[in-house]
């Protein structure tokens, strides 16, 4: 029984952090940061678990609160223009589908804001944000095809130029498919 709650849980969870998501306003460019000067990357910074503590805040007639505590796990980052509680998140600008499972990717123009993230976990609404480093224009996530609702394997953020590539290149020199010639037919024409 605990396992399904969890599991609704975690959908409710991905439902409220896709739901009015849109892309960022339009905004004028902030200068860009020289090739020289130096950008922190960020990998896996999320805090692997959560310490919470759920409470009924107000009692209802009739029924016992029973409050929640424990150490909740790391499914999913999400990433702003701006503080997350006066924006909306950033829909992902590369998605695909690999062999692995599902692959995000978010270009970041420059903004004078800068952006922001967060780290979502498991079965509560609670979260941690911070201000992503000044300069990072790229963020990706790659999610484990395991779990029904988006779980995170492992994402980073960086300058783009200097990430691996969120696709696979198809290589355009690939020779095309030879025909496969057809048995001899049993029948001697």
């Amino acid at each position: 029984m605990r396992q399904a709650a969890g599991s609704r849980c975690s959908i409710a969870l991905a439902a409220a952090m896709f739901a009015g998501a849109a892309a960022p306003a339009a905004t004028a460019p902030a200068p860009v940061a020289p090739a020289s000067a130096s950008v922190t990357t960020l990998a896996d910074a999320c805090p692997a678990q959560l310490p919470v503590r759920q409470t009924v805040s107000e009692t209802i007639a009739g029924w016992t609160p029973l409050n929640q505590q424990g150490d909740y796990p790391f499914v999913r980052v999400a990433f702003y223009p701006g503080n997350p509680a006066e924006t909306s998140l950033i829909v992902p600008t590369i998605e695909f589908h690999g062999a692995s499972g599902l692959h995000d990717g978010w270009v970041l123009p420059p903004r004078p804001d800068g952006y922001w993230m967060t780290c979502a976990y498991a079965n509560t609404t609670a979260t941690v944000t911070r201000r992503l480093p000044e300069g990072i224009d790229y963020c990706q996530a790659d999610y484990d095809k395991r779990f029904l609702t988006l779980v995170v394997r492992r994402w980073s953020c960086g300058l783009r130029r200097t990430m691996l590539p969120a696709v696979p290149p198809r290589s355009a020199s690939r020779p095309p498919a030879k025909p496969v010639p057809k048995p001899p037919s049993r029948h001697g024409t």
